[in-house]
């Protein structure tokens, strides 16, 4: 089993929502959830997305080999 370790950054209270949904965007390479945030938690979501991403890299990495 191989095991993938993701480095996550902090989040400010009451923003878990939109990370999460980052994240998932990231990994699924899609932006449903862009918009559906208020305009103060981008960054958060911003963040979900750079995680997602290298959660999808390191998959397809370990997939591949």
């Amino acid at each position: 089993m191989t095991t993938i370790q993701a480095e996550i950054p902090e989040i400010p209270h009451g923003h878990g929502l939109s990370f999460k949904k980052g994240v998932a965007d990231g990994l699924l390479e899609c932006r449903n959830h862009e918009g559906a945030h208020h305009e103060t938690h981008a960054a958060s979501y911003q963040r979900g997305l750079a995680v997602g991403a290298e959660l999808m890299r390191e998959i397809a990495r370990v997939v591949k080999a």
